[in-house]
């Protein structure tokens, strides 16, 4: 696989990521009106509300930058139908030693969340299993020793949600 240097996001992280700048921009008003508010309530040189909401809105505005900086350059990776692991396809696995058996959703480092069964072709498990097809053994190496995986199933994420 020949992953350039952009952020590699799924179709759906990319909408994940457009939903929620719209949905912080939506919050600007209220932040402006909370700001208004701190202002009349108070001096302005010691008004410790008007300073917490003047902090509230510097983190939103970041936020808003970074994640605009994070959508200007992803990169929208579809998944590929060959049974071959990459972003976009869903893996299933069995640890050899314990014979559990896992479900993951392989996507870029932007959209992960391993709670959500969601692993980045950067975390160990994700860079084991990238380019691996079914039937085939990988290794991957954690902080409690190397742990064997089997790739069991591979396909893409929208066929394992429409199933």
């Amino acid at each position: 696989m020949d992953y350039d240097l952009a952020p590699l996001v799924t179709r759906e992280g990319y909408e994940h990521l457009r939903a929620e700048i719209a949905r912080l921009c939506a919050a600007r008003p209220e932040m402006i009106e909370r700001l208004r508010d701190a202002r009349d309530n108070g001096n302005l040189d010691d008004n410790p509300t008007l300073y917490e909401v003047l902090a509230e809105q510097a983190q939103l505005e970041q936020r808003i930058a970074h994640l605009r900086g994070q959508l200007a350059a992803a990169k929208v990776v579809q998944p590929n139908g060959d049974g071959i692991a990459g972003i976009g396809n869903s893996v299933r696995l069995r640890d050899l030693a314990t014979n559990e058996i896992v479900e993951y959703e392989l996507v870029g480092g932007i959209e992960a969340n391993v709670g959500d069964g969601r692993v980045s072709i950067a975390a160990p498990v994700g860079r084991a299993v990238l380019g691996a097809g079914a039937g085939e053994v990988v290794d991957v190496a954690t902080p409690r020793g190397n742990v064997q995986l089997e790739v069991l199933e591979v396909r893409a994420i929208s066929a394992r949600k429409a199933a």
